[in-house]
């Protein structure tokens, strides 16, 4: 009796944990969201002079360092030769200029990473023209504003892990 009461509870935990995970990591067959972007070669290079970023413009692919970033929210903008290698990864790289974000569009951008906190990149990219960018390996989307969580959402859940060293992490 008791290791009967033992197991069921081992299931219920058990069914209870898979529920409350984060959405996981799996790949959409779906049309990808986004703008294709024409991409150089996947290389990796020593500086960012010998990438094609583009001016304005998160890139989304081509060029870059031989580490990648780990996916996170970050507080400072990071270099794009690292952000262009986890994205050759399958994550999504969601980045923003802080003076163009109205109330509330950080905290939209930060419970969006993190709900797919093992697929997104949130950083800050003063460079930006646009006030939020989504980029994938080969896509990218200027984000409606004001923002729309569903539409971050949704590049997430269908672009991530399209891209030529999927799930690597």
């Amino acid at each position: 009796m008791v290791v009967g009461v033992l197991a069921l509870t081992v299931v219920v935990l058990a069914v209870v944990a898979f529920r409350a995970r984060p959405e996981g990591g799996g790949v959409s067959t779906a049309p990808l969201r986004g703008e294709e972007v024409t991409l150089g070669p996947a290389t990796h290079v020593g500086s960012e002079a010998s990438m094609q970023i583009p001016e304005g413009q998160p890139p989304a692919g081509g060029p870059h360092f031989a580490s990648p970033l780990a996916p996170g929210v970050y507080d400072e903008s990071q270099q794009d030769g690292f952000l262009i290698h986890s994205l050759e990864h399958g994550m999504i790289w969601i980045s923003y200029r802080p003076d163009l974000l109205g109330p509330g569009d950080l905290q939209t951008l930060r419970k969006v990473a993190h709900a797919y906190s093992d697929d997104v990149v949130l950083s800050p990219r003063p460079a930006n023209s646009a006030p939020v960018s989504l980029v994938s390996w080969g896509r990218r989307l200027t984000a409606a504003m004001p923002l729309q969580e569903q539409q971050l959402r949704d590049f997430v859940t269908t672009n991530r892990n399209r891209s030529p060293e999927p799930g690597v992490r």
